[in-house]
């Protein structure tokens, strides 16, 4: 097993995969004697409270009559320099560039010879968005190449973060992962909780930013509403008032069901049968993987590092981007077809287990530790 570390994680409080995927390492790592510090604003979205061996340290923005808004990163900076100090930590592991591997930077300019080693994950908008940023791009690259190691959670982003930066330094890519908890509400509970009956009900959770395109999944729902009597369920990482005037557009109020700040997410997934997702990016889509561990296919648009999640045909469909009339019809597909759902979800739960497990993906983020330890 090695030595047990001590192991600072930074990472975004808000729903999101990186955020997701930073608490659950925390959560696994603990879990095999390593005690880790998460560096946030406040307890991440799935943090769970107590857990042995994880530790919250807070990092609060300052507000300054001079500055238009908070400053985020250089407090952040501050706070990992006196974790590091305090808890002799021997990895900073940093989950998005900016501000997090920007921070990790600082701090350890601050701390000099005695800074513990850097390891960046690259989770998809810091790069594809940020990175296209002429305000960021310099940074990006210098805060990249001063990382003692750069991990993507996809072969897709890591070709992406090579096109768009000229670095030496080698990009190892190490997928998310997901456990699923056990389910406390049976499907009949969650289904009679929803009032929902026998019909198809399909599944979306996300943090509903622009970029997950909720407008066409709600076109490409209601493009198929006349062949089936399925439902849309949206878990929403955030507040949904914005999307509620589009499902009125598409008067879908009786079809859609919205539900915000939702946890226990895997009771929903039990009670579902199918995942749709219609976003313009995604590096990998958690959200695919977890309902893929639950044994459900998925519908979503073929971008991004979605293909090497879903493989089209076996485990889910993927349809060209924008095409709503295509989603659709996938979505029907599955929404009618009871064995269709099963044989297709069988393979995905078997894919998600072998392919992205917590036992794999975790050990090779060990693996990266030590090779920055040695």
């Amino acid at each position: 097993m090695g030595k047990l570390l001590r192991v600072a994680l930074l990472c975004h409080p808000t729903v999101g995969g990186s955020g997701i995927l930073a608490t659950e390492l925390g959560h696994r790592l603990a879990d095999l004697g390593h005690e880790v510090f998460i560096i946030s604003e406040r307890p991440p979205f799935r943090m769970q409270d107590d857990y042995p061996r994880v530790h919250f340290c807070e990092s609060t923005p300052v507000e300054f009559p001079l500055f238009k808004s908070p400053d985020h990163t250089l407090p952040l900076a501050t706070r990992i320099a006196e974790v590091c100090s305090q808890y002799e930590i021997d990895v900073v592991h940093a989950h998005y560039a900016i501000p997090h591997a920007a921070a990790a930077w600082i701090a350890r300019e601050l701390i000099g010879l005695a800074a513990p080693p850097i390891v960046t994950t690259l989770h998809g908008t810091d790069i594809v968005y940020l990175g296209a940023m002429p305000e960021y791009r310099l940074l990006l690259q210098h805060v990249l190449e001063a990382s003692d190691k750069v991990t993507c959670v996809s072969e897709n982003l890591k070709q992406r973060t090579l096109a768009l930066f000229e670095l030496k330094k080698k990009i190892d890519v190490i997928p998310n992962f997901f456990e699923p908890k056990t389910v406390v509400r049976s499907r009949e509970q969650i289904r009679v909780s929803l009032d929902i009956g026998d019909e198809p009900l399909a599944i979306h959770a996300s943090n509903l930013r622009l970029i997950k395109r909720v407008d066409l999944l709600l076109a490409g729902f209601q493009s198929t509403v006349a062949e089936h009597d399925g439902k849309l369920l949206i878990l929403a990482g955030a507040d949904s008032s914005r999307i509620l005037p589009e499902i009125e557009r598409y008067s879908l109020t009786d079809r859609v069901i919205v539900i915000d700040d939702v946890y226990e997410v895997d009771d929903y997934y039990a009670a579902s049968d199918f995942t749709v997702y219609s976003s313009e990016y995604e590096s990998f889509c958690l959200g695919i993987l977890e309902g893929m561990r639950h044994g459900l296919p998925s519908v979503s648009f073929d971008v991004g590092g979605i293909p090497e999640v879903v493989e089209d045909g076996e485990t889910g469909f993927l349809v060209p981007f924008e095409d709503t009339d295509r989603l659709g019809q996938a979505i029907a597909r599955l929404a009618q077809d009871g064995f269709l759902r099963y044989r297709m979800g069988d393979r995905a739960k078997r894919r998600a287990v072998e392919m992205f497990s917590a036992s794999t993906v975790v050990e090779s983020y060990l693996a990266a530790y030590r090779d920055v330890l040695a």
